[in-house]
């Protein structure tokens, strides 16, 4: 199949299209609201960075490609190329993203992503998870140091839901009991100023090269307020981290408290310092670990995840 691909979300973008080149698939891309950052993701080399003919299907990931997606078939003159939409984030309840919705067809990332299109829209989705690949976040047999403690952040401008004021919270906290926890931020924010705190570190990584500092940690942190499934909860879920996070709804859908990570009852800050605090007191239960890679790599191995997403394209495709 010829694929036109929109450029989005780099970091779970790239497994899917290295994938998709593999399987014989002509790939391209087309960088027209957002432009590909070789920074934050590799782009596979066999990708073309050019607008194809005629394409059997094209895949977008916001509502505004689904207007730039529209006018090129329309100036193409191919009105029947269909549109994938994968909502990466949850899908939009501005006045005209139900109409755009409604001329493509719908992914969602996690059954709370779905169960939120159908309430908004009244729209249903195919459910295909953020793609994790398990030989880049492979599982760690590193022992962690006892102290350190890892916080992923993000590789795009922050957002209030992603809840870094909630993670000054828990800092400070935990800060109060043992000043030698060592945070570790990992990512492109400016939230957290390490000047604040007595023993923070910040680095900016590409997401594939994290997984050996999330290693180092004796777990990894997510205080996101957001009812999604954060890539980067999943890439240290499949390294073997215990995770900590609030208990989001979505999250249940990978997460079993106690036996794959760890739920915070939202927001309880206080709670939350409490388990990083007896985490760094403790050792990790490589069962957890165990469980977390598992559960992870069932539902988001990138071969499976773009297993899902071909079979889409071809009863999309047949059906034309």
């Amino acid at each position: 199949m010829k694929l036109l691909v929109y450029a989005c979300h780099e970091g779970v973008q790239e497994s899917l299209l290295r994938e998709w080149v593999d399987r014989g698939h002509d790939v391209y891309l087309a960088e027209v609201t957002t432009t590909w950052n070789l920074d934050r993701a590799a782009l596979p080399g066999a990708v073309h960075r050019e607008l194809p003919l005629r394409p059997d299907v094209i895949s977008v990931g916001s509502t505004q490609d689904i207007g730039k997606a529209l006018w090129f078939k329309l100036r193409t003159l191919h009105p029947g190329i269909p549109i994938v939409m994968t909502h990466w984030w949850l899908p939009s309840v501005k006045r005209l993203a139900g109409p755009l919705y409604k001329r493509s067809v719908q992914v969602s990332v996690c059954g709370y992503g779905r169960k939120y299109l159908i309430e908004h829209w009244g729209m249903d989705s195919e459910v295909m998870y953020c793609p994790v690949d398990g030989g880049i976040f492979a599982f760690q047999e590193t022992d962690p140091e006892p102290k350190r403690v890892v916080v992923v952040g993000n590789h795009f401008p922050s957002r209030s839901i992603m809840g870094w004021e909630k993670l000054v919270e828990i800092m400070a906290k935990v800060y109060k009991k043992d000043a030698e926890v060592h945070f570790e931020i990992l990512g492109e924010n400016p939230e957290i100023n390490p000047d604040d705190f007595p023993n923070v570190s910040t680095r900016a990584l590409k997401q594939n090269e994290m997984p050996p500092h999330q290693a180092r940690a004796r777990c990894a942190v997510f205080t996101t307020t957001f009812n999604l499934i954060p890539h980067s909860l999943l890439g240290a879920m499949a390294i073997g981290k215990n995770v900590v996070a609030f208990d989001l709804e979505s999250l249940h859908e990978v997460i079993e408290d106690g036996k794959s990570g760890y739920l915070i009852p939202c927001y309880d800050t206080d709670a939350f310092a409490e388990r990083i605090l007896e985490l760094t007191r403790t050792l990790a239960d490589p069962e957890i670990g165990k469980r977390a890679r598992q559960n992870v790599l069932e539902k988001c191995d990138h071969r499976l995840v773009a297993g899902q997403y071909e079979t889409l394209f071809r009863r999309l495709v047949e059906r034309r």
